[in-house]
């Protein structure tokens, strides 16, 4: 386990929320959050018909913010950034909240630009997911920011001043009841359509996936998971397609407000701006041509982190690679040359056996489960596969799709008599029909390279697969004999034999034969 260096703390001052997120890093850089607050401030609805937020909308949050500054000491914090977005961004007294904030809770708050915060934005994607090319649109409660990046680069960004509270404020007024009527929809996608006239590379970009930051699609996509009984409630790169979303657009904009709050997945704090955030996202996505909708659980206070501890070079360049990193580095009682030992076994096995056909995916699924197969060792040795599953399924790794993070979960507790099947039944909504023949491919495969390191002594230093007449056989290069290994070899071979369709045979020689 590495050496802790300290506790970052990333205060993020949005129009509809105030955050503060707390991450323990080490000194190579591995880091994760171990607290998160949040409260909702409506900032957006505190500003005056004059554009400005008098000081008593300050004095109103500022015990929250000294709440905020005693969790960072409690915890140690040794670097500390406060942003604040749109609602003080927009107001014409800025500066003068800068230092009221600072007069009333010794807090330095920096006013990020739309071209900032879209940047930010733009890091939380990339460094958490596996996607080259897309549109980030990133709805907060008084600014919308949207992001053109193609090869993991930032092209463009623009920053609209309205958002899903001062928009509801503005187009929302006169709905009774919380249902809105067609001609109040259509007034405000009007609105949005024009604003976007002037930014030709939306409309020229299309077919590209959008992926959404903030609130409006992180709730979407828990109200879709629990109407389709989804069998994975994790956010972070959720899929949702166009017929989903129109199905909400057909929907909850109709619904009385007492009903729209008792919708399962919709928190009662946004139940009535859910409508105008559906709005500005559906009219943007049409205007671009999207193709999807993809949610980002990282955003803005993700990439706010990233720039204060590597200003240099804040875009990582394996998302999957740093997110493994990050986990390991965190009390998981597991040796970190017995995993890359086994992920290059696995790889090698997988090369042999694929001759020349090898698929990036199934790579990655070999690299996600050979390295943290036995992560949930740090709850109970005993049953540790078990645990890995779940630590697999809810860590929210970067960089894989929720069909590949389940797959990854399956190979890495392989067990083809009892828990890969049942597995394989739980998650059938997420998985392919050719999925379940990947699993038992992948799973034996990376029990047979576990089973080379049983000791997790590199006792064997190389292997040698060669394939040939319906066979695999493997000359093991062994410093003394390897009892342990062995006797797993023997153990997994009638399940990797019944996978692949073939027969498995090794052999056994000193290093110095070689």
């Amino acid at each position: 386990m590495n050496s802790k260096i300290g506790k970052i703390g990333i205060m993020d001052i949005g129009s509809n929320s105030i955050r503060l997120v707390i991450y323990e890093m080490t000194e190579t850089g591995a880091y994760r959050i171990v607290q998160e607050c949040k409260e909702a401030a409506r900032l957006s609805e505190k500003v005056g018909a004059n554009g400005r937020m008098e000081r008593e909308a300050i004095r109103s949050i500022a015990p929250l913010l000294r709440q905020f500054m005693e969790v960072c000491h409690m915890h140690g914090v040794v670097r500390m950034r406060a942003a604040a977005t749109a609602a003080i961004r927009n107001a014409a007294n800025s500066d003068e909240i800068v230092q009221w904030i600072a007069e009333e809770t010794d807090l330095t708050l920096e006013i990020l630009s739309g071209e900032q915060e879209g940047y930010a934005g733009f890091l939380g994607v990339v460094n958490t997911m596996n996607v080259s090319d897309g549109i980030i649109i990133d709805i907060g409660g008084g600014s919308t920011e949207i992001t053109l990046f193609r090869d993991r680069t930032r092209l463009h960004t623009v920053s609209f001043p309205f958002g899903a509270v001062n928009m509801n404020w503005r187009f929302g007024r006169e709905v009774k009841n919380g249902e809105w009527s067609p001609g109040q929809i259509e007034e405000m996608e009007s609105f949005v359509r024009s604003s976007l006239q002037n930014h030709d590379w939306i409309f020229s970009n299309p077919g590209l996936p959008f992926i959404g930051l903030g609130g409006t699609l992180r709730t979407l996509a828990k109200i879709n998971q629990k109407r389709r009984d989804y069998s994975l409630p994790v956010t972070h790169h959720y899929e949702m397609t166009i017929e989903d979303v129109d199905y909400f657009y057909s929907s909850l904009p109709h619904l009385p407000y007492e009903k729209r709050k008792k919708t399962a997945g919709l928190s009662k704090d946004r139940a009535d701006i859910i409508v105008p955030g559906l709005i500005i996202l559906k009219t943007i996505f049409e205007a671009a041509q999207g193709s999807a909708y993809l949610v980002s659980g990282a955003g803005l206070r993700d990439g706010l982190f990233h720039e204060l501890v590597n200003a240099e070079q804040p875009v990582v360049a394996n998302p999957l690679i740093a997110s493994i990193r990050n986990i390991l580095s965190f009390a998981v009682p597991v040796s970190e040359a017995h995993v890359k030992r086994v992920n290059e076994y696995a790889v090698r096995l997988y090369d042999t056996l694929a001759e020349g056909t090898s698929i990036a995916m199934d790579k990655r699924l070999l690299l996600t489960a050979a390295t943290l197969y036995k992560t949930g060792a740090a709850l109970n040795y005993y049953h540790f596969r078990q645990h890995s599953v779940f630590w697999i399924l809810h860590a929210g790794i970067g960089g894989l799709s929720h069909r590949e993070t389940v797959l990854a979960a399956l190979i890495a507790d392989y067990h083809p008599k009892n828990r890969t099947p049942r597995l394989l039944r739980t998650h059938a909504d997420i998985l392919e029909p050719s999925d379940e023949e990947r699993v038992h491919r992948l799973g034996s495969l990376l029990q047979l390279a576990i089973g080379m390191d049983r000791s997790e002594s590199g006792i064997i230093t190389s292997i040698h697969p060669t394939t040939g007449d319906d066979a695999l056989h493997i000359r093991l290069e062994s410093r003394s004999e390897p009892i342990l290994e062995q006797r797993d070899l023997v153990a997994v071979a009638k399940d990797f034999q019944k996978a692949w369709n073939l027969t498995l045979s090794w052999s056994i020689l000193p290093s110095s034969s070689f």
